[in-house]
């Protein structure tokens, strides 16, 4: 895998949680995903007292106009996003989380997260891509924006 030479979105490492910086992209993808929420802790039981030491829960919105029932992804992620960051979707599906919950950021709600999820290793889209399809993106958003 190579990573692009470009630093476009905030990405860093933090050695102290073992998270990773996610590789980036010039290609831009049909359908980019937004990070709402990153480094959200889970859980392995429903009280949500016993963490997960060895990820941390990304919140997606899939910029996707068309999409009739649009939802937020949950996933499990050992990379370290920022919100506002657009992103492809990409899985690794050597690494898997059973039976997970997590307190969600915007309601405060406990919720289970999955019963089973595969790891989420989106790219970040570089600065180059982003100022490529910035008209496209403002149209997207515009769609969007009408369709709330």
């Amino acid at each position: 895998m190579n990573k692009s030479a470009h630093s476009s979105q905030e990405e860093s490492g933090n050695p102290s949680t073992g998270q990773i910086r996610p590789e980036e992209t010039d290609d831009m993808p049909v359908v980019p995903y937004r990070v709402l929420h990153a480094g959200v802790p889970f859980y392995s039981d429903p009280e949500c007292k016993d963490v997960v030491s060895d990820g941390t829960i990304v919140i997606l919105e899939p910029l996707d106009p068309d999409d009739p029932y649009p939802e937020v992804d949950i996933m499990p992620t050992l990379s370290q996003y920022s919100p506002g960051q657009l992103v492809d979707w990409n899985l690794n599906n050597k690494r898997q989380w059973e039976d997970n919950w997590f307190r969600h950021p915007e309601t405060n709600q406990l919720e289970r997260a999955w019963t089973l999820h595969m790891e989420f290793t989106g790219r970040l889209i570089s600065n180059r891509a982003l100022q490529e399809n910035q008209e496209r993106l403002k149209e997207i958003e515009a769609k969007m924006a009408r369709k709330k």
